[in-house]
């Protein structure tokens, strides 16, 4: 990536899907190199797939690996026009768990110029705003595809990996609704796998439970077969007794 934007000159910042796959906001490898550069520099070099795009304005970019991209911001708005809505909000996902989200700067780069999927990103962004503007930290992709989820269908807004203190124990617990006292942990594969994880989580449960919260998880999988459903026993979960 940086051959590509030595070769078309000062001023240009590798961008798009490139920028995307260099910030880590998705895994996909491109074939040709995405930049924005100044004039048309680049439009007409092989492996380069140049893109008649404004360039980047005040904070719409730096260098991720020494190499000049566009901000997490400014790639989104700028992939938010090719991407249909399942994909970009994968990609919002993982700039939330990357914690590289944040809407109000979405918001600004978007209010400069009109951009193909603006209605489409901002929809998306609905569900990541917070009442003092701030992006939810997360932890992994099933936090990332679970929280917007109950925000869209207008469940309370539940606080992100918070720690309580319980009998002299610092306890993080995925999703908390402190009021209803209701604790959601979300399980992948990767980290409540194993035996030793299995041991640690009876245990979180138990202590959680002793203080008075109710407690339940969900697992990916529940994630991918059931969204609807695991969505509706949190409702009635919250729902007052």
């Amino acid at each position: 990536m940086f051959a590509a934007v030595l070769a078309c000159g000062e001023g240009t910042v590798v961008s798009h899907g490139s920028a995307a796959e260099l910030l880590g906001l998705w895994d996909k490898r491109q074939a040709l190199v995405n930049v924005i550069a100044p004039g048309e520099a680049g439009r007409k070099l092989d492996g380069i797939r140049w893109h008649r795009v404004p360039l980047p304005g005040p904070g719409e970019a730096g260098t991720c690996d020494d190499i000049p991209c566009t901000s997490p911001a400014r790639t989104l708005v700028d992939l938010a026009g090719s991407l249909g809505s399942a994909s970009l909000g994968r990609l919002v996902e993982q700039a939330a768990v990357l914690r590289l989200l944040d809407a109000r700067e979405v918001d600004r780069v978007l209010a400069h110029r009109r951009r193909r999927g603006a209605a489409q990103l901002r929809a998306i962004l609905a569900a990541w705003r917070s009442k003092d503007g701030s992006t939810p930290q997360l932890r992994s992709l099933l936090e990332a595809r679970l929280r917007p989820e109950l925000i869209k269908n207008g469940l309370p807004c539940p606080q992100c990996n918070v720690v309580l203190s319980i009998d002299g124990e610092r306890l993080e617990v995925d999703l908390l609704w402190d009021e209803q006292q209701l604790v959601i942990e979300t399980d992948g594969e990767k980290t409540h796998g194993t035996r030793a994880a299995f041991q640690r989580d009876r245990r979180r449960d138990q202590i959680l439970t002793a203080a008075g919260y109710r407690t339940a998880r969900v697992t990916w999988q529940q994630m991918e077969d059931e969204p609807t459903a695991i969505i509706t026993r949190i409702r009635r979960m919250l729902a007052p007794a």
